[in-house]
């Protein structure tokens, strides 16, 4: 690792082009050749250089009417992606899409010179992303930034409280005498699985119900997990008599261990497997609760089910329109954090 006394020229000397160019790359990218450019950044990455320090703030006087959206998501164009493009295009916005690869953190440089040579008015960045905090590091050379459907503090956010909606309907379940009731997540690692979590078990808590962990089932994603969920619990000798099943919208396409199972683009695969399942055992079916993404009516099953309504339309038109108004007005530096509230639809 190169130590602090790394200076900018000893990356010229590694690109073998002159300080003033180095300099010039990192400050005034658009005075610079592509060709140049990548010898610059090549070094940097070469030499495991923390450019940081070392770049100009973001020059807010542009005409480029182009918005950047890094879409981080597994499940790709969702109702997220909607909600932003009608409000980018009502506003006169351009729209250019971007997966990031990573994998270790001198990749960042390729997305501050991607972003810095283009001058992009704003960066929606849709779900969680290993290279955030890292970015975080660069904001000053960047353009307003929103993160959507994830909270960090470092950035703008438009994103949903798991916690409280979990809590909401499990003490729902509480109430309606279902005192077993399991748990069916997604990625365990996940902010949201973890507050989805934590949000059940205060309910049990708060009703002096055990908290049993055979009844929290992880990594539950297609519908063949959700089916022998399902089948395990309602074998076992102490039969859940109530399913929460959570959704997976938050899971990124750099989840690897999801990324090559099949049937992944419904949203709804897991819950549907479960729902298969239960039909099976007719005397002990759970009652079933899931995450819905629409409040339209899916002509099935679905339709019959308690649900807690996620809108994530809503969510991309209010990203979109944070991030038209800092752009307008020259704002990157003001965070704002808005939390949508869910919609309970129980029967």
């Amino acid at each position: 690792m190169i130590k602090n006394k790394t200076t900018l020229a000893t990356i010229a000397k590694h690109a073998n082009v002159s300080i003033a160019t180095v300099s010039r790359v990192l400050k005034k990218p658009n005075l610079t050749s592509p060709i140049t450019q990548s010898k610059v950044f090549q070094a940097i990455e070469e030499l495991h250089v923390d450019t940081c320090d070392k770049v100009n703030a973001h020059n807010t006087i542009t005409n480029n009417k182009t918005i950047l959206i890094i879409d981080n998501q597994l499940i790709s164009h969702s109702l997220i992606n909607y909600g932003i493009e009608q409000v980018l295009n009502a506003t006169g916005y351009k729209i250019f899409y971007l997966r990031f690869p990573y994998s270790e953190d001198k990749d960042i440089q390729h997305l501050i010179r991607y972003a810095t040579q283009n001058l992009f008015a704003g960066i929606i960045i849709i779900n969680e992303a290993p290279y955030l905090t890292k970015l975080s590091q660069y904001m000053v050379c960047l353009p307003p930034v929103i993160l959507v459907n994830h909270f960090h503090a470092e950035f703008n956010c438009v994103y949903f409280d798991h916690l409280i909606m979990a809590h909401q309907i499990t003490k729902y379940l509480i109430e309606h005498a279902h005192h077993k009731i399991a748990l069916l997540l997604g990625h365990p690692d996940k902010i949201s699985s973890t507050h989805l979590l934590q949000g059940y078990k205060q309910a049990l808590d708060r009703a002096n119900l055990t908290i049993d962990t055979d009844y929290i089932i992880k990594d539950c994603f297609t519908y063949e997990h959700g089916q022998l969920a399902v089948k395990n619990l309602l074998s076992s000798n102490k039969p859940p008599t109530a399913i929460i099943c959570a959704d997976n919208i938050n899971l990124s396409y750099l989840d690897e261990k999801y990324y090559n199972k099949q049937h992944y683009q419904l949203d709804y695969r897991a819950v549907l497997g479960a729902l298969a399942q239960a039909h099976i055992h007719q005397s002990t079916a759970p009652t079933l609760v899931y995450i819905s993404h629409s409040n339209q009516r899916h002509y099935n099953e679905l339709d019959t089910l308690s649900r807690m309504y996620k809108p994530l339309y809503k969510m991309g038109q209010q990203a979109a329109a944070l991030l038209s108004k800092k752009v307008k007005n020259n704002d990157s530096v003001t965070k704002h954090y808005h939390l949508l509230k869910a919609e309970a639809i129980f029967y």
